[in-house]
């Protein structure tokens, strides 16, 4: 089933009005206070925006930016979750305040999360770690790069390896809404 755009476009608005009244709570203030609350609400609406972003990226074909936006997006849904434990009050707080090294979720942690609440083998790690490397100058970037620019001169395997691709990205949009 292809992706429809409008449909998931409307599902993050739902989303975002959601947030917003969460955010009304006495315990966020719209935003305003430095809570744990606040924290995790205010990275998922990072987050939602982020999707929107990857929407227009991918409609338009922009594979690379589509990449590392997408890892952007996935550290902020990671962060947000990891965020979201009881007993992490303390590190949303140091991250409200700026404390440096504090926007980067511990994966290790999310993947034994998700494996004690029976996920065999989580992709998480995986897929963070592929985004990462693709949203720096590293080789398997370079070539990702290179690949792309063989689809637009009309190379044939560049096309195919480009059309598996964008149909490993479009069954994303679903799992991260």
């Amino acid at each position: 089933m292809p992706l429809d755009i409008k449909l998931f476009a409307d599902c993050l608005d739902e989303m975002d009005r959601c947030l917003f009244n969460a955010a009304a709570h006495d315990d966020c203030a719209g935003f305003h206070k430095n809570t744990q609350l606040t924290a995790v609400l205010t990275l998922l609406v990072r987050s939602s925006s982020l999707l929107r972003s990857l929407l227009q990226l991918f409609e338009s074909g922009a594979t690379d930016s589509f990449q590392v936006v997408l890892r952007a997006f996935e550290e902020s849904w990671y962060l947000a979750f990891y965020f979201r434990f009881q007993d992490q009050y303390v590190n949303a707080a140091k991250w409200q305040a700026e404390v440096g090294g504090q926007w980067s979720p511990p994966i290790g942690e999310l993947v034994e999360f998700a494996k004690a609440r029976g996920v065999q083998e989580p992709a998480l790690g995986r897929d963070y770690g592929r985004l990462s490397e693709v949203a720096h100058p590293t080789k398997s970037a370079a070539f990702n790069s290179v690949t792309l620019c063989g689809a637009r001169l009309k190379i044939p395997a560049a096309i195919a390896e480009l059309a598996e691709e964008r149909k490993n990205e479009e069954d994303r949009f679903p799992d991260a809404l």
